[in-house]
C-alpha cells in the first residue's frame, strides 16, 4: 500500500512540475528563442542524469539493437514534442490547442491497445472522455457557445499530430523498459534528444548567441531539474508500473495546474469553470486509473553490455 500511494503522489506531482513550464517558459520566450530554451533545459537535464547514472555505475553503452529505438525515443519526447507545438502555436489559439491536446491521453490508450495489446476497459475510457471534458470547460471558459465557435485550422491538424508523438514516446518507453531502468530510458533519450537540438539551436542563432541575464539562467536551471530531470524520471516511473494508459491519465491535470499556479504567481483570476472543469478532470483521473492493484516491479539492475557489445 506505502508502494501504491507513493506511486499515485509522483504521478499528481508530474503535471504540477510540467505545467510550472507555462509560468516559467511564458517569461523566458520574451528574450530567447525556442530551441535555444528546449536544448538548454535538456542540456541541463543531461548533465545531471549523467552524473547520477555514473555514481550508480552505469559506466557501459546499450547494444548496438537498442541504438534505434533510443534515438526515436529522444526525437519524439524531447526534441519533436516541443519543436511540434511550438510550430502550431504560430497557426492557432492557446485555447484551440489546450484542448487538442487534451487528447493525449487518449491517443495513449488507443495506441497502446493496439501496439502492446493492453485492454481499454469501459471505465478508463469513461475517465479518459470525461477529463478531455474537463479540459474543454477550462479553455473554453465555461462558455458552451465560445466552444461551438471554434475555428479549427491547420495548426490544429498539428498539435493533433503532436498528441500521436507523446503517445509514441509514451508506450515506445514503457517497451524500452523491459530493457533498462527509468533513470537509463530517460538518460539515453534526453541525450539523443540533446544530439537532435544542439544542430537545430545553432541554426536558430545564425551566428549571433542570445544575451542570457541571470534570470534566464535560473529559469532554465529549473526547468533542466525539475521539468526535464524529475517530471522525465516520474512519467517513466509511472509508465513502467501503471502502464502507459493508466499513467495517462494524469496528464490531463497540467492545465488545472496551470490555473492554479497562473492564480498564485501571475495574478490571474480563479472562476467558477475553472472549479467545475478541474473537478471533471480529477473525476475522470479517478475513474481513467480504475480500482486494479499495481504490480510491483523488483528493481531492474543497471544494462550490462557483454563482452561482444551487444544485448
Amino acid at each position: 500500500m506505502k508502494g501504491l500511494k507513493s506511486i499515485y503522489l509522483i504521478m499528481f506531482l508530474v503535471p504540477l512540475i510540467w505545467s510550472s513550464n507555462f509560468i516559467i517558459g511564458k517569461s523566458l520566450i520574451q528574450n530567447l528563442p525556442p530551441f535555444t530554451i528546449t536544448t538548454a533545459r535538456f542540456g541541463v537535464s543531461l548533465l545531471i542524469l549523467l552524473i547520477i547514472v555514473k555514481a550508480r555505475g552505469l559506466t557501459r553503452w546499450p547494444g548496438r539493437d537498442l541504438i534505434l529505438p533510443i534515438a526515436l525515443l529522444g526525437l519524439s519526447g524531447v526534441f519533436a514534442f516541443n519543436t511540434v507545438l511550438y510550430i502550431a502555436l504560430k497557426y492557432t489559439t492557446a485555447v484551440n490547442s489546450t484542448i487538442i491536446n487534451a487528447f493525449s491521453p487518449i491517443s495513449v490508450a488507443v495506441l497502446s491497445a493496439l501496439w502492446l495489446k493492453h485492454k481499454i476497459v469501459y471505465r478508463q475510457l469513461a475517465g479518459l472522455m470525461l477529463s478531455f471534458l474537463g479540459v474543454a470547460v477550462i479553455a473554453a471558459r465555461g462558455s458552451w457557445e465560445m466552444l461551438l465557435s471554434l475555428d479549427f485550422n491547420p495548426g490544429d491538424v498539428i498539435v493533433f499530430l503532436d498528441t500521436l508523438v507523446w503517445a509514441f514516446f509514451t508506450v515506445l518507453g514503457k517497451k524500452m523498459m523491459a530493457r533498462l531502468s527509468p533513470l537509463e530510458a530517460t538518460t539515453y533519450a534526453n541525450l539523443a534528444g540533446v544530439v537532435f537540438l544542439v544542430p537545430a539551436m545553432l541554426w536558430e542563432w545564425g551566428g549571433s548567441m542570445p544575451a542570457f541575464s541571470p534570470g534566464h539562467i535560473l529559469g532554465l536551471v529549473y526547468l533542466g531539474v525539475f521539468a526535464s530531470v524529475l517530471a522525465f524520471l516520474g512519467w517513466n516511473k509511472g509508465v513502467l508500473e501503471m502502464g502507459p494508459a493508466r499513467a495517462a491519465a494524469f496528464y490531463n491535470l497540467i492545465p488545472v495546474y496551470a490555473a492554479l499556479l497562473a492564480f498564485l504567481f501571475l495574478g490571474e483570476d480563479l472562476f467558477l469553470y475553472h472549479l467545475v472543469g478541474g473537478l471533471m478532470v480529477l473525476s475522470g483521473v479517478y475513474l481513467g486509473i480504475g480500482e486494479g492493484r499495481i504490480v510491483r516491479r523488483p528493481g531492474i539492475p543497471p544494462l550490462k553490455i557483454p563482452a561482444g557489445g551487444r544485448n
